[in-house]
């Protein structure tokens, strides 16, 4: 009597409350578990695309140092007529860059030196050493990184 008279119904009817309200709360806490997931799966793939681009930026660095160090050899004048001959053996050599990559998750940079054209004056010649390398996390992901380096003869 107390209670119909203070919530206005009876205590019957009021059964399937309870079961109704759990199930909102368990469908609206999986709704907002489900986006969580999906916010933590979006950093890590932003982190694992920012360590291989980081990877792949170090390693064109390094291979355009590797590059430079066959373009100018110790003892070597730096003339012009070197730089020709020691830019036209940089582009096919990949053994000595092999070493590179190792222990990553990467492919052997690539490089390529370009000489300048012939007819050009000599102080408007320059080279071009142009490096790729390409890291990458499984078939997921693939990053490229390029880096160019301009010289000239001494």
């Amino acid at each position: 009597m107390f209670l119909k008279q203070r919530f206005g119904a009876k205590p019957k009817r009021q059964h399937g409350n309870m079961i109704i309200m759990a199930v909102f709360i368990v469908v609206v806490m999986s709704l907002l578990a489900s986006n969580l997931m999906r916010i933590k799966w979006s950093n890590q793939d932003m982190l694992t695309r920012e360590n291989l681009g980081t990877q792949a930026w170090f390693l064109a660095n390094s291979a355009s140092e590797w590059a430079l160090t066959r373009l100018y050899p110790i003892g070597g004048d730096g003339s012009l007529s070197e730089l020709v001959t020691n830019c036209s053996s940089i582009s096919g050599n990949t053994s000595a860059r092999d070493d590179l990559a190792e222990g990553l998750p990467c492919s052997t940079p690539q490089v390529t030196c370009t000489a300048p054209e012939s007819s050009l004056p000599d102080d408007l010649k320059y080279f071009r050493v142009t490096t790729v390398a390409i890291c990458s996390s499984g078939s997921i992901f693939q990053v490229q990184r390029e880096q160019e380096v301009w010289l000239r003869a001494v």
